[in-house]
C-alpha cells in the first residue's frame, strides 16, 4: 500500500486455474510436453511468460517470427480445448486506500480471500475436496500467500463460514518451484498477465493492445471463466476490487 501512487504498482491481480488433478498430471502434461517437443525440440523446457515474450533463454528460437507464430498457435489451441476453469481477482490498491480511510485491507489477503470464496463455492456443490497449489516465489511472498490462505481457512469470510472452507480445502496451501515443471502452474503463468490486463483495461476504458493476450482472454470468456448458471462471468469468474 506504500506504492499505490506508482501506476506500475497500483494494481494487484491473482489468477487461479481449476483443473482435475489426475487430468493435469496425465493428459494435460502430455499435451503441453508435446508442444514443447514439437515446437522447441525439448520437452524439459519450462514455460515462463516473461522469457517467452522477450525470447530469452531457452526461448531464443522465438526471435524467428515463424517459430513464434507456431508456438502461439499451439498454446492457444491447447487453451481452447483443455479441460479447466479460471478465476481472476484484481484489486485497485489506490482506490482501496482512497475509498476506505479507516479500513485498510491488506491487498494480497483481500484478493486471496475472494479467489478462495469462488473456488469453494464451486467445490461445495460436489462431493470432491479441492487442493491449492501455488508457484513458490520469494520467501516474503510465500509467507504472505500462506498467511492469507491460512486466515481464510480458519475464519471464513463475511459470505462463507469457516466450515465451508475447511470441508472443501486442505489446511495449508502447497507450493512448488518453477523447476518442478508443473504443467498446471505453467498454464496459470501464461494466462495470469492477460487476465489482469484485461480487467484493468475494461475498468480504465483503454483498449488491450497485446495480440496474443487478447486471444487468450477471448478464449477464457468464451468457455473457461467460471460463470453463473445464467452465463454471467463478472462476479463469478472475474472480480474487480474494491
Amino acid at each position: 500500500m506504500t506504492s499505490v501512487d506508482d501506476p506500475r504498482q497500483q494494481y494487484l491481480g491473482l489468477t487461479g486455474v481449476l483443473m482435475d488433478a489426475d487430468y493435469e498430471f496425465t493428459r494435460f502434461t502430455e499435451a503441453l510436453n508435446l508442444i514443447k517437443k514439437t515446437v522447441l525440440g525439448n520437452e524439459k523446457v519450462i514455460f515462463h511468460r516473461r522469457e517467452i515474450l522477450h525470447a530469452q533463454p531457452p526461448f531464443e528460437c522465438l526471435n524467428d517470427p515463424v517459430k513464434r507464430a507456431e508456438l502461439d498457435s499451439a498454446l492457444l489451441n491447447l487453451m481452447s480445448f483443455a479441460a479447466y476453469k479460471v478465476i481472476t481477482v484484481v484489486i485497485d490498491k489506490k482506490r482501496l486506500r482512497d475509498q476506505y480511510s479507516v479500513w485498510q485491507a491488506e491487498p494480497y489477503h483481500y484478493c486471496m480471500m475472494c479467489l478462495m470464496e469462488r473456488y469453494v463455492q464451486l467445490l461445495r456443490r460436489t462431493p470432491h475436496k479441492g487442493d491449492v497449489l501455488a508457484e513458490s516465489r520469494e520467501k516474503r511472498d510465500n509467507k504472505r500467500l500462506a498467511k492469507s490462505y491460512r486466515y481464510t481457512y480458519k475464519h471464513g469470510t463475511s459470505f462463507l463460514g469457516a466450515e465451508v472452507f475447511q470441508r472443501c480445502l486442505p489446511t495449508e496451501i502447497k507450493l512448488a518451484r518453477k523447476s518442478e515443471n508443473v504443467a498446471g502452474l505453467q498454464l496459470a503463468d501464461l494466462i495470469a498477465n492477460p487476465c489482469c490486463r484485461d480487467l484493468i483495461c475494461r475498468h480504465s476504458g483503454h483498449a488491450m493492445t497485446a495480440d496474443f493476450g487478447g486471444k487468450v482472454v477471448e478464449i477464457l470468456y468464451r468457455n473457461k471463466y467460471r460463470r453463473s448458471w445464467s452465463g454471467r462471468v463478472e462476479g463469478f469468474g472475474t472480480k474487480w476490487l474494491p
